[in-house]
């Protein structure tokens, strides 16, 4: 069946923000010549050959149908409704109107319809591009992010004659962690949304004349019930140069609040913590990643 007149609406409502994300992923992919999806580790490499161009964190997003003309979105099937990045996609439809990111099994009269719907999908869950594999005439997608450790090649730097000066570190107290923490590893999205909030307020001040992105990364070395944090916020200013900022004592200190309340509640020991933050329309979308 055709698509909703509130999908469309969406879509043209999301649509600069999806092609910029279409545009990034043909970036980052140039040139790859081969793509490897391990299944079991949830990973999609693409290859130059014998070199490694991108390693993706891959996870499954929804099933084309063709015979019946549907898309089985992640949590097709599903008796209790796990908590996922994914959930912002039926939020959205729900705020919307829209049955296609509602339903768990979305009539769609063309794969090129179910190409429109993973891709909202995969922007308003803030990955990084999507994937699709063939399995006859059928599609499976795939959202796309940045995978911890992904290689890269870069020419070899100059051989210092010295060692560099250490960077000032910054020790608070944080409570003990839970002695069975729970296997969460993301700080739950109330916890981060004031992080972010306060993240991106300092790269606006810092950047009044626009961002394409914002990379705030913390690094948590734990020692007894002492912590160093390491807080370093990066961003693509509006020329696409990568700037670095100075993180504010408010942004500190959120940080300290958002790891606190993370631990007091449970969350499983983190040792670093990524937010990527891409500006929309209505604000920005936020991607985090725990190690």
């Amino acid at each position: 069946m055709p698509v909703g007149e509130p999908l469309k609406r969406l879509a043209k409502m999301h649509q600069p923000e999806v092609s910029k994300m279409r545009e990034r992923f043909a970036a980052r992919v140039l040139g790859h010549d081969n793509v490897q999806h391990s299944a079991p580790e949830k990973l999609v490499t693409f290859r130059r050959g014998s070199d490694t161009v991108w390693t993706a964190r891959a996870e499954r997003l929804a099933l084309y149908v063709a015979e019946l003309g549907i898309l089985r979105w992640w949590w097709h099937g599903r008796i209790a409704q796990v908590p996922s990045r994914f959930d912002s996609i039926v939020a959205e439809g729900q705020t919307y109107g829209v049955e296609e990111l509602v339903e768990s099994a979305a009539g769609v009269d063309s794969l090129e319809n179910a190409h429109l719907l993973c891709a909202i999908g995969a922007y308003l869950a803030g990955a990084d591009g999507y994937l699709q594999f063939e399995h006859g005439d059928d599609r499976e997608f795939y959202a796309l992010y940045d995978a911890p450790g992904a290689r890269i090649t870069i020419p070899a730097p100059p051989v210092r004659s010295s060692m560099p000066v250490p960077a000032q570190r910054w020790a608070v107290s944080l409570p003990p962690p839970a002695v069975a923490p729970i296997a969460r590893k993301e700080p739950a999205r109330e916890l981060v949304s004031p992080l972010a909030a306060e993240t991106m307020s300092a790269v606006q001040a810092a950047l009044p004349a626009g961002f394409q992105q914002a990379l705030l990364t913390v690094v948590i070395d734990v020692h007894s019930s002492k912590a160093r944090l390491f807080v370093h916020l990066a961003a693509l200013d509006a020329a696409h140069d990568i700037v670095s900022l100075d993180p504010s004592q408010r942004l500190f200190d959120a940080v300290v609040a958002m790891i606190t309340e993370h631990r007091r509640t449970g969350g499983a020991e983190v040792r670093k913590i990524v937010l990527r933050l891409r500006p929309s329309g209505r604000g920005a979308s936020v991607d985090v990643t725990a190690w």
